[in-house]
């Protein structure tokens, strides 16, 4: 993989070679040891939907929350460095009750963030340009005026959505989480955090009604159900976008 640093002050620099962390869908990560302790760099690719612009300013506004990264120094076009953060990614089995109720605690703080001057996340556009990069498959055209469909009937509300929780995302350190890669977080529809929550947790039915609390109305009669299958659905036209 190829590092591409930009120009670092003196207690920036590496004082060992970089070592690679991994690889994601659009990002390459770096573990950096320098005289400011352990960092990595998140160095920007461009997966579909990505929002590297938004996503700097987003983790600028959320420094002091515990379970954001903590940004050292951001170059919205080319890269993050942040302190590398303690803990593993959970698997559901190794979670207790109190793990649990701080994940769900984290995600409702994030949606009531002031987000009104961030460019909210167009899921229309977003879906045509899936599409499109899909070579405009007729195979996908259906599934994707599907999606189209059931996004333009959403309420106009907007919340501060991660729109990609998995484990994978997650770091939980004594029932601490730090929650990782913002490149779609975007104002939009919290529903889609709430639903990747159900994915991976199986929630209870008194986790939906505490989540759901904070959540808009949908105009359908089973937002849970529906927006599992809308959530379904876009994961396909994405692995086809990639």
């Amino acid at each position: 993989m190829h590092l591409n640093l930009p120009p670092l002050a003196t207690d920036l620099q590496p004082l060992e070679p970089p070592e690679f962390l991994a690889q994601g869908t659009g990002n390459d990560h770096w573990l950096l040891i320098c005289a400011r302790g352990r960092l990595v760099w998140r160095q920007f690719g461009q997966a579909p939907g990505s929002n590297h612009r938004r996503e700097t300013r987003i983790l600028q506004q959320l420094q002091g929350f515990s379970w954001a990264p903590e940004l050292i120094q951001a170059w919205p076009d080319h890269g993050l460095l942040c302190r590398q953060h303690p803990g593993y990614h959970p698997q559901r089995s190794q979670l207790s009750s109190a793990a649990r109720q701080q994940l769900l605690q984290l995600v409702t703080e994030l949606w009531q963030q002031p987000c009104r001057h961030l460019e909210a996340q167009d899921y229309p556009a977003l879906i045509n340009d899936y599409w499109k990069k899909t070579g405009k498959a007729a195979q996908l055209q259906p599934l994707a005026e599907r999606l189209y469909q059931k996004a333009a009937a959403w309420p106009d509300s907007l919340y501060l959505t991660h729109h990609d929780l998995h484990a994978g995302n997650l770091l939980l350190h004594k029932d601490a989480w730090t929650l990782l890669d913002w490149e779609y977080a975007a104002p939009g529809n919290p529903w889609i955090d709430a639903v990747s929550l159900d994915r991976w947790l199986q929630l209870t039915a008194r986790e939906k009604n505490l989540l759901q609390q904070n959540l808009p109305p949908l105009p359908c009669n089973n937002p849970w159900d529906s927006m599992a299958t809308w959530l379904e659905d876009l994961d396909k036209l994405w692995q086809a976008a990639i």
